[in-house]
């Protein structure tokens, strides 16, 4: 492993921002491992002790809803994501100042 990362780490960033979109994602599967195992918890207390009233469902939503946030972040709204939009920043200003 630390072969690997002094060739990468030498020779550009490249290596930092894969290690880093890695270690989101690496992030992102656990908080999924969490909220399963939580919820599928209660969901069983629920449906075990009291079935009759289904509350379950207030803790799929209040934990579903961040798990979604967390989703959004790592593979619609990532540093890729960013970059574009900058890129097209600058070329609409650059266009702006030729037009001028």
């Amino acid at each position: 492993m630390e072969i690997v990362m002094k060739k990468y780490h030498e020779k550009d960033d490249r290596y930092r921002k894969a290690r880093k979109r890695f270690d989101k994602i690496k992030a992102f599967y656990l908080h999924v491992l969490i909220y399963l195992s939580i919820t599928l918890t209660i969901i069983f207390i629920n449906l075990k002790f009291s079935p009759e009233v289904q509350w379950f469902w207030y803790s799929v939503i209040g934990g579903g809803i961040p798990l979604l946030i967390h989703a959004c972040k790592i593979y619609l709204y990532n540093d890729y994501w960013e970059e574009r939009k900058i890129q097209k920043i600058l070329k609409e200003e650059d266009n702006e100042q030729i037009q001028q």
